[in-house]
């Protein structure tokens, strides 16, 4: 028996890596030609580009774990049926809840990789891809400054360029220097300005200073001037705000602080990622069920009865935190509901199964 549980889990392997990476692609796509301006038009490398992908991965992989493991699944007992490698398998004795074993064993296992990824690498990942668009911004001049628009977001600083040549140089560039104690800003103009090292340097610039009442007190000129953003760099603040990008116990943990209507979209998100974290359950028998029987079973009755059921329980579970974030549902109910309704299902069809044998 545990020679064919070891034969079960290296046949489903290859597919079950295969689903996964197959939808983690399609979800990856609309994040993938949002980005194409920055290659094509921002001059943003590649290599940034993977890396900026790379932290969106682990959201992602919660969401297409489950329906890669169903999909896996069917192909693989699906081969077994064809093959009549599931008539076998019964003919040494085993039943359905025998070669439930070693898939559940899979589920539960993915189930906990989940939740290892829901706690401790998605919100490093959010971190990280915060940080990382922040270094980008700050070492590109054509990601950051954009023509005849006025950037006020940073400490120091703030910037207006007229205009951006494709090179990465900007023309016609005002800096203004904040100033708390000063109500008059100190003021750089410059014809040219180029990014280098976390810093603009300014070619040809002027440099104007106020007094308290407004009247200019320095005039300077220099040939080139450097302005560095450095210490507002690596003082940048990065906190999460996102609740999708925080783990189950900081959310339980900040909720207790906000009001009620505030506390909604924590209730939503935390029964959400609990609610992922048990679909592998279900959906893993459901996956062997539709797709275990004889060779002669219809398996393109059972493949469109499987997108279905798939297919309905995505809308369902994404209708239900629409509503329950518009407070039209309860936040349990709203994302448990799916789960309810597919563990019904499967249990219906492993039911019939058992009855009519495999």
């Amino acid at each position: 028996m545990k020679i064919i549980n070891r034969y079960i889990l290296e046949e489903l392997r290859g597919p079950l890596i295969l689903s996964v990476f197959v939808f983690t692609f399609i979800f990856l796509l609309d994040i993938m030609v949002a980005m194409m301006e920055s290659i094509i038009v921002k001059g943003i490398s590649i290599v940034d580009i993977l890396r900026l992908l790379s932290f969106y991965i682990p959201p992602i992989l919660t969401q297409t774990i489950p329906i890669g493991l169903f999909l896996g699944i069917m192909i693989c007992f699906s081969k077994f049926s064809r093959n009549s490698e599931s008539v076998a398998m019964v003919s040494t004795g085993m039943s359905i809840n025998d070669i439930l074993k070693p898939i559940l064993i899979v589920a539960f296992s993915l189930s906990l990789f989940i939740l290892f990824l829901q706690e401790s690498i998605i919100p490093r990942s959010f971190v990280k891809l915060k940080y990382l668009g922040a270094k980008i911004a700050y070492e590109n001049p054509i990601f950051q400054l954009k023509e005849k628009t006025f950037i006020d977001t940073m400490e120091e600083y703030s910037i207006y360029v007229d205009q951006v040549e494709s090179d990465g140089r900007a023309t016609d560039v005002l800096i203004f220097e904040k100033n708390e104690k000063n109500e008059f800003s100190t003021v750089l103009v410059g014809e040219e300005a180029f990014w280098k090292d976390y810093s603009i340097v300014i070619n040809d610039a002027q440099f104007v200073n106020f007094t308290d009442e407004g009247k200019k007190n320095v005039i300077g000129t220099f040939d080139e001037k450097k302005v560095s953003l450095t210490p507002f760099f690596e003082d940048f603040n990065l906190k999460i705000k996102d609740v999708e990008s925080l783990s189950i116990s900081t959310l339980i943990s900040e909720m207790k602080d906000k009001k009620i209507e505030e506390k909604i979209s924590y209730k939503v998100e935390i029964y959400r990622k609990l609610a992922l974290i048990f679909s592998t359950i279900p959906l893993s028998i459901l996956g062997l069920v539709l797709s275990i029987g004889h060779h002669r079973t219809s398996r393109k009755y059972a493949f469109s009865l499987a997108m279905i059921i798939v297919f309905s329980y995505i809308v369902l579970l994404n209708m239900g935190i629409v509503m329950a974030n518009a407070s039209k549902m309860s936040p349990l109910l709203a994302t448990w509901l799916p789960n309810i309704l597919l563990s019904a299902v499967t249990y219906k069809f492993y039911r019939l199964k058992q009855v009519r044998g495999i």
